[in-house]
Parts: C-alpha cells; sequence; structure tokens
C-alpha cells in the first residue's frame, strides 16, 4: 500500500515539473514584469516555491502511509478481537454444559439418598457388637469411602477424613448408616460442584459481553481509520506555484533584496 502510494504521489509531481520547465518564461512574465529585468531572484523564487510543494507533497504522502498502516493495525485488532469472542462463546458453550451436566448429577445424588433412607427405615440394622464386628465395620467404610473417592463422588480429602474418624464418619456405625452417611456426601459434594460450575458458567458470559464490547469498540475504530487513511489520500495538497504565490514570492524578494 506505501509503495502505491508513493508511485501515485510521484507521478503528478513529475509532470508539474515538466510543466513548469516548459512554462517558465511565462511564469516569470506573469508573475512580475520586473522579471525580465531580474530573472536570477525569480528563478530562486520559483525554486523556494517549487521546493515548498515538493515538501508539502512529501509530508502529504508520509501522513497518508501512516494513516494506512495505522488503519492496516487497528483492523487486524478487530480480527483478534472478534476471534476473542468466539473463543468465549465456545468456553461459555462448554461451562454451560458443565454446569448442566453437574446439575443431573447433583439430582440423581439426591434421589439415592432419598431411596437410602427409604431402605433404612425398613431395615434392622443390628448386629453383635464385638471388636471383630467393629473392625468389619470400619473397612466397610474406608473401602466404601476410597471407591466413592476414586469415582470422583468424593473429593480427596474424605478419605483422610474418614480414616480419622472426622467430618461425620463414624467407623461404628451399622454399614446400611455408613452407605446413608455417605449417600449424604456425595450429594453434598454434587451441589458444591454445580454450584462452582455455575460460578465459571455466569465468569463466562460476563467475559463474553466485554468481548463483545471490545469488539464492537474495535470495529467503529477500525472503520473510522479505514474512512481516515482514505480521506487522508485523496486530500489534494496545497499548491505553492499558483500566479498569486508567485507574485508574493517575488515580492517578498524585492523587499529583502
Amino acid at each position: 500500500m506505501p509503495q502505491l502510494l508513493l508511485a501515485d504521489s510521484m507521478t503528478p509531481v513529475i509532470v508539474w515539473m515538466m510543466l513548469m520547465v516548459a512554462a517558465f518564461p511565462a511564469a516569470m512574465l506573469l508573475a512580475s514584469p520586473q522579471a525580465v529585468h531580474r530573472p536570477g531572484q525569480l528563478v530562486m523564487a520559483v525554486v523556494d516555491v517549487l521546493r515548498c510543494h515538493l515538501e508539502a507533497r512529501e509530508q502529504a504522502r508520509r501522513e497518508a502511509a501512516a494513516a494506512v498502516r495505522f488503519a492496516d493495525q487497528v483492523r487486524a485488532s478487530a480480527v483478534r478481537a472478534d476471534e476473542a469472542v468466539r473463543y468465549r462463546q465456545e468456553l461459555w458453550r462448554e461451562s454451560g454444559q458443565h454446569a448442566g451436566d453437574t446439575w443431573l448429577t447433583w439430582q440423581a445424588a439426591e434421589q439415592d439418598v432419598v431411596r437410602a433412607r427409604a431402605a433404612a427405615a425398613f431395615t434392622a440394622p443390628w448386629s453383635a457388637r464385638t471388636p471383630t464386628e467393629y473392625a468389619e465395620r470400619e473397612r466397610f467404610l474406608h473401602r466404601t469411602v476410597r471407591d466413592a473417592v476414586q469415582r470422583g463422588d468424593l473429593p480427596t480429602t474424605a478419605l483422610a477424613a474418614a480414616l480419622a474418624g472426622r467430618g461425620g464418619w463414624d467407623p461404628r456405625l451399622h454399614p446400611v448408616e455408613q452407605e446413608l452417611v455417605l449417600l449424604r456426601a456425595v450429594a453434598e459434594h454434587r451441589q458444591r460442584c454445580h454450584q462452582q460450575a455455575t460460578v465459571v458458567e455466569r465468569a463466562a458470559w460476563h467475559d463474553i459481553r466485554t468481548a463483545v464490547t471490545d469488539r464492537d469498540r474495535m470495529r467503529a475504530e477500525a472503520a473510522a481509520a479505514v474512512h481516515r487513511a482514505a480521506r487522508q489520500r485523496l486530500r489534494p495538497v496545497r499548491e505553492h506555484w499558483t500566479i498569486p504565490a508567485l507574485r508574493l514570492t517575488w515580492g517578498h524578494q524585492l523587499a529583502v533584496r
């Protein structure tokens, strides 16, 4: 793009320089009747005007190229912002799916608790309270908690608590009662997992809204930058070698000298 701007700006300059050389005698007479008496000074004035014109064109070319580069950068940022929105949307869909799955597993765990409570009401968890029986109950508790942790139904901290007899784990309970305690712990764990998944889903939705706001802002900035670049490129360069300019420059030369 800058090469095209350079080519577009230099071509008319070369043409105008050739026309100036061809029309130089007429320009001297039109600029001032005294030009024929002081051609050297008029030549210097014309050179100054030409130099100013070339500097103005070069400045316009640099500004146009800078505007194009800035527009390209902002447009690239807008593309990245759009990609960020799609990425955030995908994360939100995944988090929503995960929140739905955790809700289903939580409800299933709650149903297991209801069924286990109903079954325990019709079961007579009685057995001889001997050291062997208590040792067997303790092994049953440790085994069932370990299996639940391996399935992901309980956190890893539950096994350490069960081994130490803390956190509601009582190895003296009958296996039917231990099963009910286990299912309640699983339901509570699943509820916490669902709550955490819901928090993640809300955060993902907030990230989407933020990303959409940033994307819309970058799109607007990109459109404005492209418009400014086009206007900068098409903006006409102020001509410094018009006849009034030559006369003014010539008059200044006479006043100084």
